[in-house]
């Protein structure tokens, strides 16, 4: 089968056809990219300030997210079931749960109360901390109320006084904070304090009561202040119904020092005796709030009302010095004299920044036939084309060039308007030649 030139030609140029097509698209999808690319840095360039800016808070409001999402199950306050630091009391706490020990932890008296009446005052344990004393004598009177057994870290006489009235406080010992072997002996027959042993004795409140343990009384360390009454007194005192139990030392409930001596194993049985411990931290919303709301008098200083009235009264005595005046006003015409070019040239520069040519072209057209009128007697009552039929008979210009420039010319841009303006010129001088 023979191929004819013809068609060979054709398909050559249809080859060809399509090369040069692929070779445009190509050069045009390259050009569309780098024109893109030049937008793109250009944009770039011009809000890269505040890209930076957003970029640096989108980092900071992430890792604040980052680290309140971390320690939402965590707490920086001291003896926190829920506290991992040295000054917390996490360890404590889990190995009590390994031990089948419900431990809850609580940060208000109302869900301490509920928690123990939930588990029963006979099954439940609440350990309290209030180094803040944010809990009043009727908050610690309805928790002695609950029925539960209660164990209290170093608290104050006055809490003492609301919770029992057979442990007393007896003051404060202290032989440093070195923490180099200073331990203090049970010295009772209370089952808890002799498992134990020993335990940390560096510094510690006082207690007096029924069972006193971990007396320091024959110890050879300094006390803070000696002693007045022949009652023994210990860092550990518990009442007759063994109800409740005083510890004066909160280091050892600490992670830090719950290892040491025989720290753990007092811990241990103290709060391990029921199936449940509610380890309650009071905080803030154990304080009363007011059932009335202030009102802005009871918010604001005594001071406030007194001085506002003083500073009204000066106030007023300034206007009346300052504001006086030695006599009525003045009026005093002052002449302004504009020239007319300066005019003419301010509502030019005004038409062009506007880009007004319609209004302009109006404003010129209307005064150079004015001027026409003038010139050939007309009386300003003429009509435009009146005028121009007066221009044409005394003008050596052609009617059809006049008609054009007085009457149809309407200019689209500058360079329009600057050759009409010319024109009108024209116009006018060819007039004042006849005259």
């Amino acid at each position: 089968m023979s191929i004819s030139p013809a068609a060979t030609e054709a398909a050559e140029a249809a080859a060809a056809t399509e090369a040069t097509t692929e070779e445009k698209t190509t050069e045009a999808d390259g050009t569309s990219i780098g024109t893109s690319w030049q937008r793109f840095t250009r944009w770039l360039r011009k809000w890269r300030f505040w890209l930076i800016v957003s970029a640096i808070f989108l980092l900071v409001l992430a890792i604040s997210l980052a680290g309140a999402l971390g320690s939402a199950s965590k707490s920086a306050a001291r003896l926190s079931p829920i506290n991992a630091a040295p000054a917390g009391a996490m360890a404590a706490a889990e190995v009590l749960k390994q031990q089948g020990i419900k431990v809850q932890p609580s940060d208000n008296l109302e869900s301490t109360l509920q928690a123990v009446a939930a588990q029963g005052a006979s099954s439940s344990t609440v350990l309290l901390y209030d180094p803040k004393l944010l809990l009043s004598s009727e908050q610690l009177s309805k928790l002695k109320q609950s029925g539960a057994r209660i164990v209290v870290i170093s608290p104050g006489p006055l809490a003492l006084q609301a919770l029992s009235s057979e442990i007393t406080s007896a003051g404060f010992y202290s032989v440093g904070s070195d923490h180099q072997g200073d331990e203090v002996a049970a010295k009772c027959s209370n089952q808890d304090a002799l498992a134990a042993g020993k335990i940390d004795g560096e510094q510690a409140a006082l207690y007096s009561g029924p069972t006193v343990c971990f007396s320091t009384d024959d110890s050879p360390s300094e006390k803070s202040e000696p002693s007045k009454n022949t009652e023994k007194t210990g860092q550990f005192a518990q009442s007759a119904d063994q109800q409740l139990t005083v510890i004066g030392n909160a280091d050892i409930f600490s992670n830090a020092r719950l290892a040491h001596s025989g720290n753990a194993a007092l811990v241990f049985r103290l709060l391990g005796h029921n199936q449940q411990l509610v380890w309650y931290l009071p905080s803030a919303k154990d304080l009363p709030v007011s059932a009335e709301r202030p009102s802005l008098n009871s918010l604001q200083p005594a001071w406030l009302v007194p001085v506002s009235v003083w500073l009204v009264i000066v106030a007023i005595l300034a206007m009346f010095w300052k504001g006086r005046r030695d006599g009525p006003l003045v009026e005093e015409p002052l002449p302004v004299i504009v020239k007319a070019s300066e005019t003419a040239t301010g509502r030019a520069r005004l038409y062009q920044d506007g880009r007004a040519l319609d209004r302009a072209s109006a404003s010129l057209r209307a005064a150079t036939l004015q001027r026409l009128a003038r010139k050939l007697r007309l009386g300003p009552a003429a009509s435009r084309e009146s005028i121009v039929l007066a221009v044409i008979a005394h003008s050596s210009l052609p009617e059809p060039e006049i008609r054009r420039i007085l009457l149809l010319t309407e200019p689209g841009n500058d360079s329009q308007f600057l050759a009409w303006s010319q024109d009108l010129a024209a116009v006018e001088k060819d007039l004042e030649k006849e005259y």
